[in-house]
Parts: C-alpha cells; sequence; structure tokens
C-alpha cells in the first residue's frame, strides 16, 4: 500500500470470515474492488482515506485546543481557591506581599500538569511504543490513565464523590511512576505459584522520565493542592471527547494523532496568558464578529450599566443546560486564561503546518543528503533556532531516519520485514534525536513542549528516556550573543574610524574565561546599520518616519559618556556570572 514507507493494510481472514458479519464482509468487499484499488481516473480510496484521516486528525486537534484553554482555567481557578483558602488559614496575603499568588506561574504550572495528561494519552494509544505497560493488567486496570478515561461519564451523584479526591490521587502515583521509574516487584511465577501468562499480568517495568515535566519541584503551587473529582473529571472529558457542537461528540483517538498535531495544539496557546480578575468583569466581542474563546478576550468592569455602551450585537453570552442565556461574567479573583491584545505577535508564536514543514525540510536536506552514505547520515547536526514545538526537529529526525534506513538497506543489499521495520525507524530516530539534536527558542515553555515531542515522536521500547538538557535551550537566538567584547575607551571616541563600529570585537578563548573590567560585550552596543533603511521606494512611502528613524540612529550611535560606559561594564560582569552559573 505505501511501498515506499514500508507500510501496508493487512486483511486478517481468518478475523474476517469467522465474524459471519454481513458488514465486515461488504467493507472488506469495497476495500479490495478493482474500482477501489486501481480507478480509471481519480485517487484511489485507500490515497482518499488516508488523506480524510489526516483532515480528520487535524479536525480533532482544532477541538483539543479548545479544551485546553478551558482545562486549564478550570486547573487554575480550582487551585487558586485552595491555595487562597490556605493562606487565610495561615493568616498571610495571598494577593499582596511576599506570599502573592503569581497567575503567571500559576498558569506555566497547569500548562505542564496538561503536558503531563498530554503526554500520557499519547503513549498510552501507543502500545507499539512500548513505553508504558498497556499489557499488563495490574498497570492498565490499576494505575493507567485510560482506566480512568473509563470515569469520564459516571455521575457523580453524591457530595463525598463530588468532592472527593479519588482521581487526584490516581494521577499523582501515576505521575511519581513516570518520574521516578519503576522496576516491577517479585511476579507470581517467581514465587512458584502462577503461569508465565499470568506473571505478564501482574507485573510491570517503567523507564524514569528525567525531565521538568514530572518532576514535582517544578509544581510547587499545585504540590499545595488536590484537585477535586469533579474538576479533574471535567478535565479528563474535555480532552477525551470531540468538542460539542452539531455533529456526535465521539472519543478522541489520540494514536490517530501526529506529533505535529499535537504540537500545534499546544504551540496555539503558548502565546496566552493567565490572570486574575481585579473586580467583577463582563466579556465582549467585536461587532458581527462570533465569538471564540481561542480569540482575543475583550472584558469591561461590572456592573450591568457598564455595557450600556455597548450594543447587543458586542455583548457574550453563555447557555446553561436549559438553554437559558446570561451575560458571560467573571466574578473577582477568577482565574482567567486568554490571549490579550498582541500577545501573539509579541511572543511569535505561531504554528508552521505539517505540511510546510515536511516540504522543507524534504528540500533542504535533498542536496545536503545526495553524496552520502548511511552512517555519515548519522554524523550530520541538526539546529532549529527558533523550535518552537519543534516542528522542524521532529520532520528532521523523521526524514534522516527513514533516509537511513533506505540507504543502509540498499548498501547492505537486504530488506527490514515489515514486522520489525517500526521497531528499527523508532530505535534510528531515537539515537538521532539524542546525539545530534539542538535547539533555541525565546519561550521556556516551548523549550518544555519540545522535549515532550521529541520523546513521542522518538520515544520506544523500555530504553532509558535521554535528556534533552545539554540539546534544547532557552534563550534568543536573533541577538548575536558571541562571547566578544570592546574595550571601553573605543566606546568614547570621536570621529571616523575611532568609534567601536569601526573596528571588529575581539574574541575570549573559552579556555580563557576570564574577560577584563575594562571589556563591554558586543551586543550590548548600537551599531549604524541597525535600522538602517535605504530602500527608495521605502522612502518615498515613508518619508516623515523615515527621517525620524534617521534621526533616531544618529543620537542611537554617539559616543558613550563615562556613566553609560560604568553601566555597559556593570551589565557586562552580570553576563558573567550568568555565563559561568550556565557553563559549569
Amino acid at each position: 500500500y505505501k511501498w515506499a514507507q514500508n507500510r501496508l493494510l493487512r486483511f486478517d481472514w481468518e478475523e474476517i470470515l469467522g465474524r459471519r458479519d454481513d458488514a465486515t464482509l461488504k467493507a472488506t468487499a469495497a476495500l479490495l474492488h478493482r474500482s477501489s484499488l486501481i480507478p480509471q481516473q481519480g485517487d484511489s480510496l485507500l490515497d482518499s482515506l488516508d488523506e480524510n484521516a489526516h483532515r480528520h486528525a487535524f479536525a480533532v486537534s482544532e477541538d483539543l485546543k479548545y479544551a485546553l484553554r478551558e482545562a486549564i482555567e478550570l486547573l487554575g481557578n480550582e487551585a487558586a481557591r485552595q491555595l487562597i483558602a490556605l493562606a487565610r488559614e495561615q493568616k498571610k496575603g495571598i494577593f499582596s506581599g511576599g506570599e502573592k499568588l503569581d497567575a503567571g506561574e500559576l498558569t506555566l504550572e497547569c500548562l505542564r500538569y496538561m503536558y503531563r495528561l498530554l503526554f500520557l494519552f499519547y503513549i498510552e494509544a501507543r502500545p507499539d511504543l512500548k513505553y508504558v505497560p498497556t499489557q499488563s493488567e495490574a498497570y492498565r486496570r490499576g494505575y493507567s490513565l485510560e482506566s480512568l478515561r473509563d470515569l469520564e461519564l459516571v455521575r457523580l451523584t453524591s457530595e463525598e464523590a463530588r468532592n472527593g479526591y479519588f482521581l487526584h490521587a490516581s494521577l499523582q502515583q501515576l505521575f511519581r511512576l513516570i518520574h521516578e521509574g519503576y522496576r516491577g516487584m517479585a511476579t507470581q511465577q517467581e514465587l512458584g505459584d502462577e503461569s508465565e501468562s499470568d506473571a505478564i499480568h501482574y507485573s510491570f517495568a517503567i523507564a524514569p522520565l528525567d525531565s521538568h515535566l514530572f518532576d514535582p519541584h517544578y509544581t510547587p503551587l499545585l504540590n499545595r493542592v488536590r484537585f477535586r473529582n469533579e474538576t479533574l473529571q471535567r478535565v479528563i472529558r474535555l480532552m477525551s471527547l470531540t468538542r460539542e457542537g452539531s455533529k456526535r461528540r465521539g472519543r478522541v483517538s489520540y494514536a490517530q494523532l501526529g506529533i505535529n498535531q499535537l504540537g500545534a495544539v499546544y504551540e496555539a496557546l503558548l502565546s496566552y496568558r493567565g490572570f486574575f480578575a481585579d473586580q467583577d468583569l463582563y466579556e465582549v466581542k467585536k461587532a458581527g464578529d462570533k465569538f471564540d474563546e481561542l480569540g482575543t478576550g475583550y472584558f469591561v468592569p461590572a456592573p450591568a450599566p457598564a455595557l450600556e455602551s455597548y450594543s447587543e450585537d458586542e455583548r457574550v453570552y453563555t447557555h446553561d443546560e436549559h438553554g437559558r442565556k446570561t451575560l458571560r461574567l467573571y466574578p473577582k479573583g477568577a482565574f482567567i486564561y486568554r490571549l490579550a491584545g498582541r500577545d501573539r505577535q509579541k511572543s511569535a508564536s505561531y504554528y508552521t503546518p505539517e505540511v510546510l514543514t515536511r516540504t522543507l525540510v524534504k528540500y533542504a536536506l535533498k542536496e545536503l543528503l545526495a553524496d552520502k552514505s548511511a552512517d555519515e547520515i548519522l554524523a550530520l547536526t541538526v539546529c532549529e533556532p527558533a523550535m518552537g514545538s519543534a516542528a522542524f526537529l521532529n520532520e528532521a529526525v523523521n526524514q534522516l531516519a527513514e533516509a537511513y534506513l533506505a540507504r543502509k538497506q540498499a548498501e547492505l543489499n537486504t530488506r527490514i520485514p515489515h514486522q520489525d521495520y517500526t521497531r528499527e525507524l523508532q530505535q534510528v530516530k531515537m539515537y538521532i534525536a539524542d546525539r545530534n539534536v539542538f535547539g533555541v527558542d525565546l519561550n521556556p515553555v516551548a523549550v518544555e513542549l519540545a522535549e515532550v515531542s521529541l520523546w513521542l515522536n522518538a520515544i520506544h521500547g523500555g530504553n532509558q528516556v535521554p535528556w534533552f538538557g545539554y540539546q534544547l535551550f532557552c534563550g534568543n537566538s536573533l541577538i548575536g550573543a558571541r562571547r566578544q567584547v570592546y574595550d571601553s575607551h573605543l566606546l568614547d571616541k570621536r570621529g571616523k574610524g575611532n568609534a567601536w563600529f569601526d573596528t571588529a570585537p575581539v574574541r575570549i578563548d573559552p579556555r580563557q574565561p576570564e574577560r577584563q573590567p575594562q571589556q563591554v560585550y558586543h551586543f550590548l552596543l548600537p551599531d549604524p546599520g541597525m535600522a538602517n533603511y535605504t530602500d527608495k521606494v521605502a522612502k518615498a512611502l515613508r518619508k516623515e518616519q523615515i527621517k525620524a528613524i534617521s534621526d533616531w540612529r544618529k543620537q542611537f550611535c554617539r559616543p558613550f559618556s563615562p556613566d553609560d560606559i560604568e553601566t555597559l561594564q556593570f551589565y557586562s560582569q552580570k553576563i558573567d556570572e550568568l555565563w559561568a552559573a550556565h557553563s559549569r
């Protein structure tokens, strides 16, 4: 079926005929009919089904964006409620002073919590990757997220059921198993009273995942919170079922979602921020626009008379289970997680569609791989200077792994059996991801997301999971932050040829890390080439603005005063301290 990718559609005739089911036989006949396999015109049915599967995955990923945003709000509000109550018991101020609850930190921790669930949803839906022991009955029934997923629609009829902590305790135990790993206890077979098959069912092992994601030290606020069953059931339901709408809700199949779709879900929300309502707030929207929870949020303070200047079309309503509509109101202290103003532009959080990443990587590698042997492919280094959720890194890993296997098979004049191909491919992907991949992003949350994305793409078996701490970094790759310096005497020079920008900076040898006190890092200084608009068309279109920029540049690059130079030396000293802290 997909010969180049070593993929096929297999028909189990014993199972098909043994069912004695007309619908199964009709589906088989339709798939194998000549018009489905080799139509006289147009694409084959199998190609159409494959394409529709990708479209469905995209639609589901869009649903998950809404689910994730709401889930983070649910967790944030529940956590804030409990943390405020705890602070009052201890007579501490939660809205001011040293104990002030930071909405930004709470947002980050709720994101991490949801990343954990995403990781588990996906990894449990892919038993072929063999990371979590889904074949073990003990794990499946006693610890797995899938077992909790079965409770998503169970009605919580009593106060004890709604306000209990069974789901919270179960998830905390599962997070601990993933973070610390589990080697398993003595099997019943080893104790001499069970068969081999029973031993498999009742024992399991999990390789530890050494990362910020499951490390409890990175969720200090949530460590003090116990989420109620009612809240976590709602969160699991949101992440398990497609969005409510005109179509019937279905269960999300994480096995059918690609890493790119999952990355798109989370990267879309990196530019969102959480904040507490400092007073009662009504939500409004632009007239004529359809209200979209993923769009920019606009709020006006209560009471209701404040809405008098807004038309009916600008007001936002919610509908209860009986269809009654009320104005969308956030009470004072509510945790709100929304896109605000120009957050998306300022954070540069834009997701690249899968078709574009695949095409760009394909043609970037085409010439590079033209004369490479299989082993030479494994020596290539990949760096993404603005990686986001690692969409390009994952695509590069995938294509390099496939190219390696194709060339290795050709060099050895052999072919990997179909049943072994996926395992071999995952091993090569993990090798490349662990040794050859590097990335940088300005957003620290994106770095954690990239770690998760690379794991999910390359993880296999019970092998030790790699640590990407020396490969993925948070930083600004647009600044040429080489360790190069200028001597301070160049900063107050006047006249052509005497200024710092007329000479080349001096490189500090990594083996001699000491910077001299009078030296200043080059990236702290301006340059005449910055904002230098010379295009005639641009000048003609914006004469006044271009002149203002030109006047600004003249002042921007003027010689520094002694106080300015002292400040630059102080900043350089602080940079040295950070350099020493991160290069140990």
